[in-house]
C-alpha cells in the first residue's frame, strides 16, 4: 500500500489558520497532529487585513512543542490552503517532441509540458496557482494519469485544469508565510482540497455542489467528477448568525456561540423546557430565552442565507451548457457551519430536487468538518500534480520526535 511523504498545511481562515501535519496511505488521510490559533479580525472577506498580526500567530507554528503528546515539530516547508476568491478555471493541451534521442520520456519533457501551460496569457489579472493534469496521451495512443517516465514515445501531450487566482490575493497570502519564516511549497484552492477528501470516500457523489460554511464568507463550486469547474462566494457565515443571537437576546458573542453549538435549531414540541439562556438587561431585569427564541433568530437568519444560496446556485448553474443532470445535483456542505443541529431542516426546503448532505471527515481524530480541506490536501499531496513548486513536490522538511 503506498504511503507518501508527510506534508506540513496550513489554512487561513477569517476565524482560524489551522496547522496540520500528516499524510495519506492508500488513498486515504492520516493526521499526525494538528493545531490551531484564533485571528479574528484579521483578515476581512477571505483577505488578509491585518498582515503583521496574522504573521505574528504564523510564526508559532514553525517550532511546535506538545509535552502531553510528547511531540517536537519543526517546519520548514508549508502547503497553503486558500481561498477560492476570484477562482477561474481553464481547460488547456499542450504537446511537446520528447527530448530523448531514442524518445524514451524523462522528466524534462514534462517540465516542458508545464512551461507551456504556464506561457499562455491569464485574463483579469489572474495568476496560475495550480496545474492538474486530466491525462497525458502519447502518440501511440495510451493515455496515462501520472507523467509516464520511461515510456516510448516521439512526442507528449497533457491535458489539464489550470487554477488560477487574482495576483493581490497569492501575493498577499504568500508573502506573509514566507515573511514567517517558511518556504511556500505550494498553493492549493480550498474546493480542490475538500473534492479530493469527498473522492476518497466511495459513499460520497462524483457531480454535486459544494458549499463551504464559513465564519464570515461561504463559497459555492460546482464538482464534476470529483473536479471544481467553477466557484463564487457571498459574504455571511456563521459569525453572523452568532452575531443574530447574541443581539437578540443580550448575550456576550462567546455566549452566544456556545449556545449555538449546544442547542441549534430544534422543532420538537416537549411538556417541559428549560431556558436555553438568561441574560440581565440594563435596568437589572432577568430575561429568559427558551428554543421557541432561538429558533426564530436562527429562521430569520437562514431566510436570508438561503436566498444568498438560491441566488449563487442560479448564477454558478447558468455559466455551464445546459443539462439535466445540473437541475438535480445534490449539495455537499462542509465548515464550521454545516455541523448546526437541525441545519438539513433549514436549508433543505429552499433547494427541492436537491439533496442536502453535511459531511464530517471519516479520518481517526478530526472528525470535524473544518478539516475537510486539509484533509483533502494532504491525499493530493500523495498524487501527481504539476504544480509550480514540483521541485519540492513530496518534500516537507519537518522534524516529529518523541521525547
Amino acid at each position: 500500500m503506498e504511503v507518501s511523504k508527510k506534508t506540513a498545511v496550513l489554512e487561513i481562515s477569517n476565524d482560524s489558520a489551522k496547522f496540520a501535519i500528516g499524510y495519506a496511505i492508500g488513498g486515504q488521510a492520516v493526521l499526525i497532529y494538528k493545531t490551531e490559533r484564533p485571528i479574528k479580525g484579521l483578515l476581512k472577506n477571505g483577505f488578509i487585513s491585518d498582515p503583521k498580526g496574522l504573521l505574528d500567530i504564523i510564526k508559532e507554528f514553525a517550532h511546535i512543542e506538545d509535552e502531553g503528546a510528547l511531540l517536537k515539530i519543526n517546519a520548514q516547508n508549508l502547503s497553503i490552503i486558500v481561498p477560492p476568491l476570484g477562482l477561474q478555471i481553464y481547460q488547456n493541451t499542450k504537446v511537446t517532441n520528447v527530448v530523448s534521442p531514442q524518445s524514451l520520456i524523462d522528466q524534462i519533457d514534462i517540465t516542458n509540458l508545464n512551461s507551456l501551460l504556464m506561457k499562455d496569457p491569464i485574463p483579469n489579472g489572474n495568476v496560475i496557482v495550480d496545474i492538474i493534469p486530466d491525462s497525458f496521451d502519447l502518440d501511440n495512443g495510451k493515455s496515462f494519469a501520472n507523467p509516464p517516465l520511461g515510456e516510448r514515445s516521439n512526442s507528449i501531450a497533457i491535458h489539464a485544469k489550470i487554477h488560477t487566482l487574482p495576483g493581490s490575493l497569492v501575493h498577499d497570502y504568500r508573502t506573509v508565510v514566507e515573511a514567517a519564516g517558511f518556504r511556500v511549497k505550494d498553493l492549493s484552492v480550498a474546493p480542490y482540497c475538500a473534492c479530493q477528501l469527498l473522492a476518497s470516500d466511495k459513499a460520497m457523489p462524483e457531480n454535486y455542489l459544494l458549499l463551504d460554511m464559513g465564519a464570515r464568507l461561504t463559497t459555492l463550486t460546482m464538482i464534476g467528477a470529483t473536479a471544481p469547474y467553477s466557484s463564487l462566494f457571498f459574504p455571511k457565515g456563521g459569525d453572523d448568525l452568532t452575531e443574530a443571537i447574541a443581539n437578540s437576546m443580550g448575550l456576550s458573542f462567546v455566549e452566544a456561540e456556545n449556545i449555538k453549538q449546544d442547542y441549534g435549531f430544534e422543532n420538537r414540541v416537549t411538556k417541559f423546557e428549560n431556558p436555553v439562556a438568561v441574560s440581565v438587561d440594563s435596568l437589572g431585569k432577568k430575561n429568559k430565552f427558551y428554543q421557541k427564541s432561538l429558533n426564530a433568530v436562527i429562521e430569520n437568519y437562514f431566510e436570508d442565507f438561503n436566498a444568498h444560496l438560491l441566488n449563487a446556485i442560479g448564477k454558478i448553474l447558468s455559466r455551464q451548457p445546459a443539462n439535466q443532470i445540473l437541475q438535480t445535483m445534490p449539495i455537499v456542505a462542509i465548515g464550521g457551519g454545516s455541523s448546526l443541529r437541525g441545519l438539513s431542516e433549514l436549508i433543505a426546503p429552499s433547494i427541492p430536487g436537491r439533496k442536502f448532505l453535511p459531511y464530517v471527515p471519516l479520518t481517526v481524530g478530526v472528525r470535524d468538518p473544518r478539516y475537510v480541506n486539509i484533509l483533502g490536501l494532504m491525499i493530493a499531496e500523495s498524487h501527481y500534480r504539476g504544480t509550480l513548486e514540483e521541485n519540492y513536490h513530496g518534500v516537507s522538511s519537518l522534524s516529529r520526535e518523541r521525547q
